[in-house]
This record gives structure tokens, C-alpha cells and sequence, in this order.
């Protein structure tokens, strides 16, 4: 290693550490707008005179490029840029199809535009999150951290050195966590709290629910269009042409067979792969129709919430909910393991369908009452989703192809909401909300079951 070196990675370190809380917690926002959006879009189309099946079939197909991940990971990998070129054009063309929405939903022809342009917005959002987590990528197997911690040793065992197409910026692990956490939840009460409250007092000023709700897109295509400038200003990148070597193991032609091939043979891994798909299970049935219930009106079995009380209880006290469920669950974690508190968030994914269930039963009950119904079943999720998170790491942690692992994690996960989504609404009109709730409710068993599994294979190890 030559004198030169030292010298250059140190100041990378320095230009990277100065600027990262500039695009850090703004990119983390971005993430969490397109979650945002697409609880919008559901209420959109319900308020807008879409029955509740179409609306739940609807939401299930945009879903859809979440399922493609690994693929979209591919095109990632294989594209002759910069993960920054992939944020801020994925940003751009996000901003541009809500503009498209908002202005379709004056016409007569607003369902079309919807379905024409809201595909767009999805896949960019896909695409985006792929970049966001490829832009900072943890090297610590490769021989220029080794060098670095050679020069410039730290104390702290969660610091971690991130390269950012080619800038080295570090981290402090659980600092870096916290902030992911706390600008994605603020992006989801800014979105399914502020702005939905905004649409239902607009609905009620103005009685004209298209001019509501076109005014609500295009304050969300305005958010993407300042991120897009904010990060076009302040996100490092440098003015090379081209990304830095990265580890995309798997991700490429050939690899990517072989890498599964190598999955599928290991036990441990096949494990795994069956906990990502069956645990969250009794969270399939209520993704879609629990906020369908919430809305729904009372003789269709519903609670019929305005848009106003809609985002007081889905978009702020369950947001907050499982946020602070989601961090009790990393402490916890923390301090006493990841097997200890499994089959404890396994028997806790059993809350959110009976809290729905009991209000069900009781849809004339006060908003606050509907309101702590919620919050404890979205508590208890957030803690089950701190789980789930331990076990994606420790299934990519150490290995070579631990991009290609995450991206199958992320898609097995969300693979049956998807589908079970798709026949969400299907299922509405053959049974009621109270017996979907109740088959949420003993769906918990298949939680049970998948992680017991998962703790003989985990202690058997």
C-alpha cells in the first residue's frame, strides 16, 4: 500500500462523514412516501366510488413489482452507472406519475389514469429502494476496509464503514437504525396522517371529493420533486461516470442459478426461506382488508370512518404503534436474543386479528375505543416485524451472494400479501369481515408452528 492511499481514503472519510445527515434521513423519507401513497390510492378509490373488491384487487396487482425484486436487482446490477443516477431518476419519474394521477382525477377518465400511471410510480419506488440500500454497502469483507481500520481504528464494535459510490462515509450502526426508523414513520404520518386528515377536511370545504383528492397527489408529486432536488444537490457521488465495484454476487448471469441451487441444499437456509414466507401469515388477511373494514360503512359490516378519523387511527396511532412496538422488539432483542422472543411475537401476531375482530363485533364503539383497538394490534406487529429483521440478517449476514439473499428475503416476505391480496376482495363477498378477522386470528397457529421449526433447526445447529 503506498503513502498516497491512506491520505485519500482519510479524506473521503471526512467529506462523507460532513455530509451524510444532509441525504441520510432524507432518502430514508423517500422510502417511506411510496407506502404512504399507496395507503392514499386505497382510500382514493373508495372515496372516489370503487366498490371494495375492485379496490382490493386493485391494490394487490400494483403490489405486484415487489415480486420481481431479485429481477429488478439484476437490472440494477447490470446498468453502467451509479446507484445515484438510479435515485434521482427513480424520484423524478415517481413525481411525474403522481402528477399524472392528480391531473387525471379531474376527468371523467380518472380510473384510467390511475391505472396507467401508478404502475409507473410502484416500480420506480422498487427500483428506488433498491438503490437506496445498494448506495451505502457494507464492505467489511473487502481488503479496503481491512486497510482502513489499519489507519484509522475504532473502539466501537457497531461502527460500520459504508462505501457511497465510491465516498466512504461511517456509520454508527444503531444511530443509523434509529434514524431509518424515525424518518420512515415520519414519512407514514406525514402521508397517512397529515395529508389524509387534509383530503377529508378539503372533502367536507369544498364538497368535491375529485378536487380533494387531486389537491392530496399533488402535494405528494411536490415532496418527490423536492427530494429529487434536495438530493440532486446534497447526495455525494463525485463527478465519476461509472460505480464502484460492489459485492453483487449472485446477481449476475449464471450466478444467480447458482446461488439458489446453493439455497435449496442447505437446510438452514430452507429453513429460513419457510419462515419468511409462513410467519407473517395471519398479517396477509388484514393488509388489505382491515383498512377496507375501517372505511367500509356500517350496513356493508364496516366501522365507516371519515377520512379525518381514518388517519387519526391507521395513519398516526397505529404508525406510532408499531414504531414503538418495532423498537421494544430491538431491545429486546438486544438483551436476551432473537430465540428467546420468537415464539412470544409468534403468539402476539394473534392481537391485530382479534382487536379487529372485537371491533367488528362492536362497530358502534367510540373513536377511541377503535383507537386503542388498533394501536395494541400494531404494537404487537411491530414487535413480530423486529423479528423478522433479526432473521433476514442473520440469513445475508457473512455471505458472498448476501445481495441476492436479501432481495429473496424481502420478495418471500411479501409474496402472500400479494397473492392473499389479490383475493382479498373475492373473499369479501363470499364471508365478512368477522370471519376473515377470525381465520386472522387462527392463522397465529401457523406462525407457532413455522418458528418452532426455525428454533429446533437454530438450536439443533
Amino acid at each position: 500500500m503506498t503513502d498516497k492511499q491512506p491520505k485519500t481514503t482519510y479524506h473521503l472519510h471526512r467529506r462523507g462523514t460532513k455530509t451524510r445527515w444532509l441525504w441520510l434521513p432524507s432518502l430514508m423519507f423517500g422510502d417511506g412516501v411510496a407506502v404512504s401513497v399507496l395507503v392514499l390510492t386505497m382510500v382514493m378509490l373508495r372515496r372516489m366510488g370503487l366498490d371494495t373488491a375492485d379496490t382490493a384487487l386493485a391494490i394487490a396487482l400494483l403490489s405486484l413489482p415487489v415480486l420481481l425484486r431479485p429481477l429488478f436487482e439484476m437490472v440494477v446490477t447490470h446498468f453502467w452507472g451509479t446507484t445515484k443516477v438510479w435515485i434521482l431518476s427513480t424520484q423524478f419519474i415517481s413525481a411525474l406519475s403522481l402528477a399524472a394521477v392528480a391531473f387525471t382525477l379531474h376527468t371523467s377518465s380518472w380510473l384510467l389514469g390511475t391505472v396507467c400511471f401508478m404502475p409507473f410510480f410502484v416500480c420506480s419506488s422498487v427500483f428506488y429502494n433498491i438503490a437506496l440500500h445498494r448506495f451505502y454497502i457494507d464492505t467489511s469483507q473487502g481488503a479496503h476496509l481491512s486497510q482502513v481500520h489499519q489507519q484509522n481504528p475504532t473502539p466501537q464494535q457497531d461502527t460500520m464503514v459504508r462505501w457511497c459510490d465510491g465516498e466512504m462515509v461511517t456509520l454508527h450502526s444503531s444511530t443509523s437504525q434509529h434514524h431509518n426508523t424515525t424518518t420512515s414513520i415520519m414519512a407514514l404520518l406525514f402521508g397517512c396522517g397529515v395529508m389524509m386528515m387534509i383530503a377529508g377536511n378539503m372533502e367536507v370545504v369544498t364538497r368535491n371529493i375529485r378536487y380533494s383528492w387531486s389537491l392530496v397527489f399533488y402535494v405528494m408529486a411536490g415532496v418527490e420533486l423536492f427530494l429529487w432536488l434536495w438530493h440532486t444537490i446534497f447526495l455525494p457521488g463525485g463527478t465519476h461516470g461509472y460505480a464502484k465495484p460492489k459485492p453483487t454476487m449472485g446477481l449476475h448471469r449464471g450466478e444467480f442459478r447458482i446461488s439458489l441451487r446453493r439455497m435449496l441444499k442447505r437446510k438452514d437456509d430452507i429453513t429460513a426461506l419457510t419462515f419468511f414466507i409462513l410467519f407473517l401469515l395471519p398479517e396477509t388477511l388484514l393488509a388489505l382488508t382491515a383498512p377496507l373494514f375501517l372505511i367500509a360503512k356500517p350496513h356493508n359490516g364496516g366501522l365507516g370512518l371519515s377520512p379525518q378519523e381514518f388517519a387519526f387511527t391507521q395513519g398516526t396511532i397505529a404508525v406510532i404503534a408499531i414504531a414503538l412496538g418495532y423498537t421494544l422488539g430491538g431491545k429486546a432483542i438486544k438483551k436476551h436474543g432473537l430465540c428467546r422472543w420468537l415464539l412470544p411475537s409468534a403468539l402476539l401476531l394473534a392481537v391485530p386479528g382479534a382487536a379487529l375482530l372485537f371491533l367488528s363485533y362492536n362497530t358502534a364503539a367510540p373513536l377511541s375505543i377503535v383507537a386503542a383497538a388498533l394501536a395494541a394490534g400494531h404494537a404487537a406487529l411491530g414487535f413480530a416485524l423486529s423479528m423478522v429483521k433479526q432473521v433476514v440478517v442473520r440469513f445475508t449476514r457473512n455471505m458472498p451472494d448476501n445481495t441476492l439473499r436479501h432481495a429473496i428475503a424481502r420478495t418471500l416476505i411479501a409474496t402472500p400479501f400479494v397473492l392473499v391480496g389479490m383475493f382479498a376482495g373475492a373473499m369479501l363477498t363470499l364471508i365478512d369481515y368477522q370471519h376473515i378477522f377470525l381465520l386472522a386470528t387462527e392463522l397465529s397457529i401457523a406462525s407457532l408452528t413455522v418458528v418452532a421449526f426455525y428454533l429446533y433447526r437454530t438450536r439443533k445447529k
